[in-house]
C-alpha cells in the first residue's frame, strides 16, 4: 500500500512517525505500531549484542539516544551513477569513491551491491588515480566538444540499436530491469521495454510462447496435396519426405481455447467465438524488426526454445538487417551482456529434433486416441507413446500395493528401539504371546565412514525431492521453478545436466565464507560434478539463502517482476541447500551395525550414531541416532493394526523412473503426469501418491493387448535415444520420420499413401 500511496500521504506519515499530529487511518496505525515495536527492541540486550557482532550494521548510542546505521544501497546506486552520463559514443568514465569512517557499513554496502547489480569494489590503493582521472577528463573533453559541434565529422555511431526476443513477458520485465529503471510502451497490445546498456539501446519483447504449431483442422482445410495429421508426404525418387504444416497459434476471446487453423477468418470450434491470432504479435514485432539494426532472439536454451527461436527468425528474418541466436542459462546481468556479445547461428539439429518430437507425437496421438474414443465411447481420453508405459508402472505398483496389506506388530522395546513386524515373520501364534518374549541386541559393525555430499539438482532429482519433503506436484514444482528461473533467482530448470561451472562454484565459495567466516574456506571443496556441456545444474543465481532472498525483497533491494510467494521461497531453499552442500566436503560419521532377533524374526539395523566432522551436513543437517548396546531388551508397548507394505507411487517416484528407464524429457516430466491424471487414469491421492483408475487400468489393457509394440517402453527408450542422435546431428531426421510413419500405418492397417495417391515432389 505504502508503494501505492500519493506524495502527500507519504508526508502525512512522516508527521505521525515524528509525533506532529496523531495517527488516523488504518495505515498510519500500523505504522506507529511498527515504530513502536522496533523501540522496543532496541531496550533489550540480546538484539543490541547481535546488531554489534552483526559485522553489517553500526550501533550507536549518543546522549542517551540509540542509531542503528544501515547502508542504503539503492541510494547509494541511483547517486554513484550519476558519475557516468550516456552520448552518442556510449559511457562516459565515471567513479565513485567511497570513505570509509565505519567499516561495518562498508562491508554491508559491498555485500549488498553484489547480490543487487552484480557490482566489484577495489580498494584505492590498488588503482592508478591519475590514469583513472585522466580517462574521465577525456570523455568529458569529448562531450564538451560535441556539444561546442568541434568534432562533428569524427562523430560514430557506436550506439546500435537491438530488439531482443524472449517467449515470456516475465523474463523479458526481469531483463529490461538489469540496466536501470526501463521506459515502457505498448505497440498494439503488446508491451515492449527500452533500455540502454552504453554500447546497446535494447527494445525487449515477448512472443508470448510458441507462435505456430501443427494445424488441429480437417486435412481437406490444408489444400489438395495430402496432409497426414498436418505434415505433407510427398515422394522423391521412390522416396518419401516428409514436411510439417506448420499455422499461427490462436486463442478464442470468450473461452480461451487455443487452436491452429490457417483460415482467416477462423472462428472458435468450441464456442464460435472470435480468435486472437498470434500473427498481430508476429506484425508487431516486425514493425519493431524494421526500426533496429540487430534481432536477438533469446528463449529457452532446449530444443523447444530453439524452435521457437527458428519460427521467429523465420518470420522476422525479411524484415530484419540481421537476426541471430542469443542463448543464457540464469537471467542475470552477467549472463544477459555475455550472451549479447557472443551471439549464435539456430542450430538446425535441435530444430529437427524438436520437429520429429512433435510429429511423432501428433501422428501417435491422433491415430490411437480416436480408437479410444471408439472403443470407449469418451471423446476427452488420449493416448501418447511415453504415457502408456508410465501408466502401466503405476498400474504395477497398484497392484502391488493392494497386494501387500498385512497384519502388522509395532513393537517398543524397553531400550526405545522401535520395530514393525507381520505376523508372517514372527514364531508365536498369538499376539499376546510377543509381550512376554525378548529382543536379542548385538553390534555387528562400527565403523568410521565419509559420506559424500549429494549432487546438485537436476529436473528429475528436483521433482522428486520436491514431492518428498515439500508434498508439491510435478506441475506446481515446474510451475515454481520457471518463474524462479525468469525472476533471475535460478538457473534453467529444464536440464538433466549436475555440471557446475566456474561462477557457480565461485557462489558457492563467497557463501559459505559469508556464512562460516573463516570456516567456510575450510568446508568448501569445488566440483564439477556432470561433464562439460552447454547445459548446467539446476542451481541459485547469487549467494543468497532463501532468508536472505525473503529479507531483500522485503527491503525492495533485488527486483523480481512476479510476487514471490513461501512456496517459491520452499523450492529455492531447497534448491539453494543442495547446491551449497554439493560444493562442500565430505562429512565423516560413526556408523553402526547391529542385529535384532526377536520371536523367530531378524532384522538388521545400520544408522549414524556420530559426526565426527560435519562438512556438507552444515547446510543438510544429519540427525544421529542414539548407539544401540548389546544385550536383551523386554516389550514396553505393543500395537497391532494392518496396513500396506508396498507404498503407492508418488509423482516425485515417477518421474524418477522416467529418468532412470530413459523416457521422457526434462520438458516433458511434469506434463506426463499431469496428463494421465487430466484425463482421469490416475488419481492422486493424499499427500501425492498416484493410484490407478478402472478407466486407466482398462485403457492401458487395450492399447497394450491392441497395439502393445508401439507404446513399449523398449520402442519409447528407442525413439528417445534416436530423438538425442538427431540433436547431435549423427541421424537424419527424415530417416526417423520414415521409419515412424510406416509404423504409424500399422494402426489403421491400411495403406494410407496408396489411397491418397502421394506426388512426386
Amino acid at each position: 500500500r505504502l508503494q501505492t500511496s500519493s506524495v502527500a500521504a507519504i508526508m502525512q506519515l512522516q508527521k505521525v512517525l515524528s509525533g506532529e499530529k496523531p495517527a488516523e487511518t488504518y495505515l498510519e496505525r500500523e505504522f506507529v505500531k511498527a515504530l513502536e515495536y522496533t523501540k522496543s527492541l532496541l531496550t533489550r540486550p540480546d538484539v543490541v549484542k547481535r546488531l554489534k557482532e552483526s559485522g553489517e550494521v553500526v550501533f550507536i548510542e549518543e546522549s542517551g539516544r540509540r542509531y542503528v546505521l544501515i547502508p542504503d544501497i539503492m541510494t547509494y546506486l541511483q547517486a554513484s551513477g550519476r558519475t557516468s552520463r550516456l552520448f552518442v559514443r556510449g559511457l562516459t568514465k565515471g567513479a565513485s569513491i567511497v570513505v570509509v569512517d565505519y567499516k561495518p557499513l562498508l562491508n554491508g554496502l559491498i555485500r549488498r551491491s553484489k547480490w543487487v547489480a552484480e557490482t566489484t569494489w577495489t580498494p584505492l590503493d590498488e588503482i592508478d588515480v591519475k590514469k583513472l582521472i585522466e580517462e574521465i577528463d577525456r570523455d568529458r573533453l569529448q562531450v564538451r566538444l560535441i556539444r561546442e559541434g568541434k568534432i562533428r565529422g569524427e562523430l560514430k555511431d557506436l550506439s546500435k540499436t537491438a530488439l531482443v526476443v524472449v517467449e515470456s513477458p516475465t523474463k523479458a520485465k526481469t531483463i529490461a530491469n538489469f540496466f536501470g529503471r526501463p521506459s515502457a510502451r505498448v505497440y498494439k497490445g503488446l508491451k515492449v521495454y527500452e533500455v540502454s546498456t552504453g554500447s546497446w539501446t535494447l527494445m525487449i519483447a515477448s512472443s508470448m510462447g510458441h507462435i505456430f504449431d501443427l494445424p488441429t483442422v480437417p486435412e481437406s482445410v490444408l489444400g489438395d496435396r495430402f496432409h497426414f495429421h498436418g505434415v505433407l508426404i510427398e515422394e522423391k525418387n521412390g522416396e518419401r519426405f516428409f514436411y510439417p504444416y506448420y499455422a499461427t497459434l490462436k486463442r478464442c476471446s470468450k473461452c480461451g481455447f487455443q487452436f491452429v487453423d490457417p483460415r482467416k477468418d477462423a472462428c472458435c470450434p468450441h464456442c464460435g467465438g472470435e480468435a486472437l491470432d498470434k500473427i498481430a504479435i508476429v506484425n508487431i514485432l516486425r514493425d519493431i524488426a524494421r526500426e533496429v539494426d540487430l534481432v536477438l532472439i533469446g528463449t529457452d536454451p532446449d530444443t523447444e526454445g530453439e524452435k521457437i527461436a527458428w519460427d521467429l527468425s523465420a518470420v522476422l528474418a525479411p524484415y530484419a538487417k540481421v537476426v541471430k541466436r542469443i542463448e543464457f542459462h540464469e537471467v542475470t546481468r552477467r549472463a544477459i551482456e555475455e550472451a549479447i556479445k557472443n551471439p549464435r547461428d539456430l542450430d538446425i539439429y535441435l530444430v529437427r529434433a524438436q520437429l520429429v518430437r512433435r510429429i511423432e507425437d501428433r501422428w501417435i496421438g491422433y491415430e490411437l486416441s480416436p480408437k479410444l474414443w471408439e472403443y470407449f465411447k469418451l471423446k476427452w481420453l488420449s493416448a501418447g507413446r511415453v504415457q502408456t508405459p508410465v501408466l502401466g508402472w503405476i498400474k504395477e505398483r497398484t497392484e502391488e500395493h493392494n497386494k501387500s496389506y498385512r497384519r502388522v506388530f509395532a513393537v517398543t522395546f524397553s531400550n526405545g528401539l522401535r520395530l514393525e513386524f507381520t505376523k508372517d515373520e514372527l514364531s508365536v501364534e498369538e499376539p499376546e504371546e510377543l509381550k512376554h518374549q525378548k529382543a536379542k541386541v548385538e553390534e555387528v559393525d562400527l565403523r568410521e565412514v565419509e559420506i559424500p555430499p549429494p549432487p546438485p539438482f537436476t529436473t528429475d532429482s528436483l521433482i522428486t525431492e520436491a514431492s518428498r519433503q515439500l508434498g508439491f506436484t510435478a506441475p506446481l514444482t515446474m510451475q515454481l521453478a520457471q518463474e524462479l528461473f525468469e525472476s533471475g533467482l535460478i538457473t534453467y530448470h529444464r536440464t538433466d545436466s549436475t555440471r557446475v561451472s566456474a561462477v557457480g562454484q565461485a557462489i558457492a565459495r563467497e557463501y559459505l565464507l559469508e556464512a562460516f567466516g573463516e570456516k567456510g574456506e575450510e568446508l568448501y571443496q569445488p566440483r564439477t560434478w556432470g561433464k562439460a556441456g552447454a547445459h548446467e545444474c539446476i542451481r541459485p543465481t547469487r549467494p543468497l539463502d532463501a532468508e536472505r532472498v525473503r529479507e531483500l525483497l522485503a527491503e525492495e533491494a533485488i527486483f523480481t517482476p512476479i510476487r514471490i510467494t513461501r512456496r517459491h521461497l520452499a523450492l529455492y531453499n531447497l534448491i539453494f541447500r543442495r547446491f551449497i552442500a554439493s560444493q562442500m566436503k565430505p562429512a565423516r560419521v560413526v556408523k553402526q551395525k547391529a542385529k535384532v532377533l526377536f520371536a523367530g524374526a531378524e532384522r538388521e539395523i545400520e544408522r549414524v550414531i556420530d559426526i565426527k566432522y560435519s562438512g556438507f551436513t552444515e547446510v543438510l543437517p544429519l540427525y544421529p541416532e542414539e548407539r544401540l548396546a548389546s544385550g536383551e531388551y523386554s516389550v514396553v508397548d505393543l500395537k497391532a493394526y494392518s496396513r500396506y507394505l508396498v507404498p503407492l507411487y508418488t509423482q516425485g517416484d515417477v518421474v524418477r523412473l522416467m529418468k532412470e528407464r530413459g523416457i521422457g524429457r526434462p520438458s516433458t516430466y511434469a506434463k506426463i503426469v499431469q496428463t494421465l491424471v487430466e484425463r482421469k487414469y490416475v488419481k492422486s491421492m493424499r499427500k501425492g501418491y498416484l493410484i490407478i483408475t478402472k478407466l486407466g487400468r482398462e485403457v492401458y489393457d487395450y492399447l497394450t493387448e491392441n497395439y502393445g509394440k508401439l507404446v513399449s517402453e523398449e520402442r519409447t527408450r528407442k525413439l528417445e535415444k534416436l530423438m538425442d542422435l538427431i540433436e547431435r546431428g549423427e541421424k537424419d531426421y527424415q530417416s526417423v520420420l520414415r521409419e515412424l510413419f510406416d509404423e504409424i500405418l500399422t494402426i489403421s492397417g491400411r495403406d494410407i499413401v496408396k489411397e491418397h495417391k502421394v506426388g512426386e515432389c
